[in-house]
């Protein structure tokens, strides 16, 4: 009996303590969260982009914060069977301990001057650099964040889509296929000069790049950024950011919601929505040397282990798991939109979701 007493109080006291891998660990754990915010995050992506591909206006909301509470209940019973009913087993000992998980997650939803910082305001070429120090490739990081570098331009007309028809969205390719093969063999570097104010009181921002002149593929380059000079043996190049004071294109970095409207041309949607005007065809042409570095799909049926997918419109948007120059894309834009994020003004919970997790 005593036996009997131990147990009870032991289980009773265990009442009190719940192992930290229980909270931290399991369908409740942060690992958890972790996967669910970043899984919603590439939704709510995915979903402003096709929202864009049908002239919708985007949304986005902010996790502002995630809490959690835990409760634990440990209950013991105790049968005793009558002498002679039951001779093997007198005694009937039980007991259980159930432990539930429930989050509290805040919303907040992007608007006024945050959405103007975060998605309206050109990106900074020091962004730029970083990300390709980064390890992002100088291709993917111009054909989604750069407008305009020098006099070409990354802005295909729908009537020019053809490249052979638009010869500076020709030579811009050109230009950032030749800096990525310079890039893949450790000939480029790229760096960031900050200036002193001009007469406007403006500080002058402008990324340098530099690279080897000891190849066809840099003589190349040079010919087409029209550098004619060398220093110690290198192409050198400053190019500013905006304009510079005669008034000349520099590089113009897009905002995130210019480069999100680029990549909505590559949403593949049914033809019967082009038939009847929900939205145009944007269709890209095939033979051109200008590959997409995007492709969403759509489909009436839920797709089989999508890398990301929404439903809108009663249909099924998605990005191939396979389709690894899209995950990358995609990923760089999620970076970018990261980068981009503006200090949000705790305000208090807009839109707050308890949800119960047993």
């Amino acid at each position: 009996m005593k036996k009997i007493y131990i147990g009870l109080l032991s289980l009773f006291l265990n009442a009190c303590h719940m192992p930290a891998s229980n909270v931290l660990e399991g369908p409740g754990g942060r690992n958890a969260y972790n996967i669910e915010i970043q899984k919603t995050n590439s939704e709510e992506m995915l979903l402003n982009l096709v929202r864009l591909r049908y002239y919708d206006t985007p949304l986005f909301l902010q996790v502002s914060s995630v809490t959690s509470s835990f409760t634990f209940k440990n209950s013991a019973s105790a049968l005793f069977s009558f002498p002679g009913f039951n001779k093997t087993n007198p005694t009937i000992l039980g007991g259980e301990t159930l432990w539930q998980n429930q989050p509290t997650i805040q919303y907040q939803p992007l608007q006024g001057q945050e959405f103007a910082n975060q998605l309206m305001k050109p990106l900074d070429v020091s962004t730029i650099q970083q990300v390709i120090y980064a390890g992002w490739d100088v291709y993917r990081v111009f054909r989604l964040a750069v407008q305009n570098f020098l006099e070409y331009h990354n802005n295909p007309k729908e009537k020019e889509l053809i490249m052979e028809k638009n010869p500076r969205y020709k030579n811009f390719i050109e230009v950032i296929i030749l800096m990525n093969k310079l890039q893949e063999n450790g000939d480029l570097q790229i760096g960031v000069l900050n200036s002193k104010s001009n007469e406007n009181g403006c500080a002058l921002k402008s990324i340098q790049f530099a690279f080897n002149a000891d190849n066809e593929d840099s003589k190349k380059l040079a010919e087409l950024l029209n550098i004619t000079t060398l220093d110690n043996d290198m192409y050198v190049l400053n190019v500013t950011q905006g304009f510079d004071k005669k008034g000349r294109v520099g590089i113009l970095p897009r905002s995130i919601l210019s480069c999100m409207n680029n990549l909505s041309h590559n949403v593949i949607i049914p033809d019967k929505d082009i038939e009847d005007s929900i939205a145009i065809d944007l269709s890209l042409d095939k033979s051109s040397n200008s590959q997409n570095i995007m492709s969403i799909y759509s489909s009436s049926i839920k797709p089989k282990n999508p890398y990301a997918a929404i439903k809108y419109r009663d249909l099924w948007f998605y990005i191939k798991d396979c389709d690894l120059s899209s995950k990358r894309t995609f990923m760089l834009l999620l970076e970018l939109y990261n980068l981009q994020s503006a200090k949000v003004i705790d305000t208090g919970p807009v839109l707050t979701l308890p949800v119960g997790v047993g």
